[in-house]
């Protein structure tokens, strides 16, 4: 399975789970990505994880609103 499709599927999983998600990449000035997935569902509840590629911040993120009982 490619990375493309791993992080696709956890997104798709937090939709299912009423989930809003945002996904942004960062570029410092030396050139350097900083990827931040973030969700937050009805009642306002937000998290948000930064990560070196895309699909390891949509694991981390949904591994943080797993960790907090959601």
């Amino acid at each position: 399975m490619n990375a493309e499709k791993n992080w696709q599927q956890v997104a798709e999983r937090l939709a299912e789970n009423g989930w809003s998600w945002k996904y942004r990449n960062f570029s410092d000035r030396n050139g350097h990505s900083f990827h931040m997935a973030e969700a937050h569902d009805i009642e306002g509840v937000t998290h948000a994880v930064f990560a070196e590629s895309v699909t390891p911040a949509f694991v981390a993120l949904e591994q943080s609103i797993k960790a907090a009982g959601k």
